[in-house]
This record gives structure tokens, sequence and C-alpha cells, in this order.
């Protein structure tokens, strides 16, 4: 199984310290031989030092104490270097004491979620899934750790952070539902993870098979509200993906009744206007994009249509005056280096006109659409 989060575990491993067990030494598990040469196992520096404050160092290695922290080891590190010689460890040891592992894993990621030590929670459900990865509910209280680590990344303000640990929450939560499609609160988490990515038609669609499947009734309330809510935005995203697929008659039908509610929605202006230059009808496209602009004034894409707009009307002062704006903003972007070099050589002027689609080139040398520009100005060269 991938995790995402696993560069964020790794520095766990400080609260190790490693011993060797020697295969001729007295340390003895039943149904378990040490290879030969001996295998350096972990234990907790928290044990280690209560067992020698206490005097009773000895004791603090026990088999128990050893096959925690292998447990712990595993759970940060799936591809640690003893981790299959470690399960050999954990397997014959459980076997001896009766001890269901599964529950003991699960057992000490609560232990640690309830007192808000949650990497520590994350790790020993790490370890349960990565053993048990059809286990339903040990991938569910994963996301749900996940989660939880997310906000603490929030707080920090580390955004890639907070996106790897909710990416991972939303792929062991899909996982979920995949083996059971029947497990209800997966959806309602899912739901939110497609409503926070801007997909509210997967949201509505996995909000509605949790309410089908059964919920509690104040979640069933909060999710019935979240539904009627975000009505607008299903209505929206319905409307752009008509657009983007190339039917914009319908796309623009669908977004026009929300004009009225939502009139400084620039994105909403923008897809409409989209959909009006696909249906050739460039002067009402043109009026929302100048809608954009007195919103808007730095908006880069609304920049590079207008320009693109003026190009087409062989205005090509205008359309050079919107692709140096956007340049300004976006300055490493080949695609508008491109358009205004190519607005340039239209306009007569070779030199400009290298100039920005050579920089395009030294940004992306492997674009073909700047290397056909490249190759257009050096003709006149």
């Amino acid at each position: 199984m991938k995790y995402r989060i696993e560069k964020y575990l790794l520095k766990k491993t400080d609260e190790l310290a490693f011993i060797k067990l020697k295969s001729d030494g007295e340390f003895k598990i039943e149904g378990y031989t040490i290879p030969e040469g001996g295998l350096d196992v972990p234990i907790k520096n928290e044990v280690l030092v209560k067992g020698i404050k206490e005097k009773t160092a000895q004791d603090g290695l026990n088999s128990m104490s050893i096959a925690d922290a292998m447990i712990y080891i595993n759970g940060i590190d799936s591809t640690f270097r003893y981790g299959e010689e470690y399960n050999k460890f954990i397997d014959a040891l459980s076997k001896n004491l009766k001890l269901d592992l599964k529950s003991y894993m699960g057992y000490m990621s609560n232990k640690y979620f309830d007192i808000g030590e949650y990497t520590d929670a994350l790790i020993y459900m790490k370890a349960l899934i990565s053993r048990y990865p059809d286990d339903v509910n040990g991938l569910y209280h994963y996301a749900i750790i996940c989660q939880q680590i997310a906000e603490q990344y929030k707080k920090d303000e580390d955004s890639k952070g907070v996106n790897e640990f909710l990416l991972d929450a939303l792929e062991k939560l899909e996982k979920a539902v995949e083996l059971d499609p029947g497990f209800a609160p997966a959806y309602y988490q899912l739901g939110y993870h497609y409503y926070n990515q801007g997909q509210f038609i997967k949201a509505k669609l996995t909000w509605e098979e949790a309410m089908k499947l059964g919920l509690d009734e104040d979640i069933m309330a909060e999710v019935q509200d979240n539904i009627g809510k975000m009505d607008y935005k299903v209505q929206y995203e319905e409307g752009y993906t008509l657009v983007l697929s190339g039917k914009a008659e319908q796309g623009v039908e669908k977004l026009l009744p929300l004009e009225e509610e939502y009139p400084d929605w620039w994105n909403l202006l923008f897809m409409i206007a989209l959909g009006y230059k696909q249906m050739a009808d460039n002067e009402t496209a043109r009026k929302y994009f100048e809608k954009i602009l007195i919103i808007r004034p730095t908006q880069v894409d609304t920049l590079v249509e207008m320009g693109l707009l003026e190009a087409e009307n062989f205005n090509l002062e205008g359309a050079i005056e919107y692709f140096e704006k956007a340049a300004k903003i976006r300055k490493d972007d080949p695609e508008i280096l491109c358009n205004l070099g190519m607005a340039y050589l239209n306009n007569g002027n070779i030199d400009d006109a290298g100039y920005y689609i050579e920089r395009a080139y030294e940004i992306d040398p492997m674009d073909e659409i700047t290397n056909a520009c490249l190759r257009e100005v050096n003709k006149y060269r």
C-alpha cells in the first residue's frame, strides 16, 4: 500500500533506540529464530529511560516492548529494511501471548488519538492497514487521523503538508468504499473531500449515497443542508463542464440563470464568455471578459482571452497591450510569451517577436507550440 505522508513520519524514528539480539543469546521467542549474526531490534526511548531510572533496564527490554517498537517502526517506514523480519517476530510473539494483533494496534492508535498525539495514532493505524490492507474500519480511521493532522498543518500555514495528508485520506476513503460499498461514514467523509476540491457534482452524488445507506439523524440534517447550500455550485459545474466539452449552447443555458444572483462571480462570467466565444459570438464574449477586468483587472486568463480577441480582429496593437499585461503578471508562462511574440511578428516587429519566443523556448524547449513559433520567426530573420 502506498502512502503520501511517510516522509512526515520519519522524524519519529528519533524516538527509538536499537539493541542487537544475538542468535546464540539468552533471548528466545517460541516459534521464532533470530537470524544468524543477530538482529537489531528497536525499543522506545521512553521505555529504555524508564527502565534505567527504575534500575530495571533489563525488564524494559521484554519481548512485548520490543514487539511494540517493531510495530511502531513498521508504521513509520513501510520500507524499513528489517520490516519483514520484525513481522515474523511479532507474529510468533502474538501467537504465544494469544494477542489479537489488530485489536492491539487499534487500541494503541485510539489511546494516542484520545490524548491528542495524532502522529503516534497515525503510526499505529498505518501499521494496522499495512498488515491488513482490506480492513475497512482501519482505512476509515486512518483517513480521519490524516484529516486531523492536516488541520495542524493548516494552522502552521503549510499548504503542501495539508494537501499531502488530505490526498492520503481521500485515497484510503475511496479504497474503503471500494471494499465495502455499503459503508456510509466513508461516503460522508468523501463528500467533504470532493466538495473542497471543487467537485460539486461528485460531492452531491456521494452525500446522496451516504444518506441512502443511512446516517445518524444529526449528520443526515447536516448533509441535506450542505447539498441545499451548494446547489448553485453544482449547476455551475454542470454548465462549465458542458462548455469545456464543446456543448457551449447547453452550457451557457445552465450558467446564465446564475448571473443574476452572482453578478460579481468572475469564474462564472469567464465560463459564460468562453461559451459565447465557442458559439462565435465574440462581441458578447468580449462584454463578459470586460466585466471580469472591472472586477479583477489582473486576471491573467481574461487578459489573454482579450488579447486573442483583439488579434482575431486584426487589432495587433491592442493584442500586444493585453498580452504584455498578462506576461508581466505571469512571467514564466511560455504560452503567453508565444502569443505576445506572434502578435509582434504579425505586427512586423521581428526583434521583439524573437525576444519573447526565445524566452518561451528557454523556459520549455520541448513545447511543440513554442518550437513551431520559433521556426516561424526564424523564417523572417
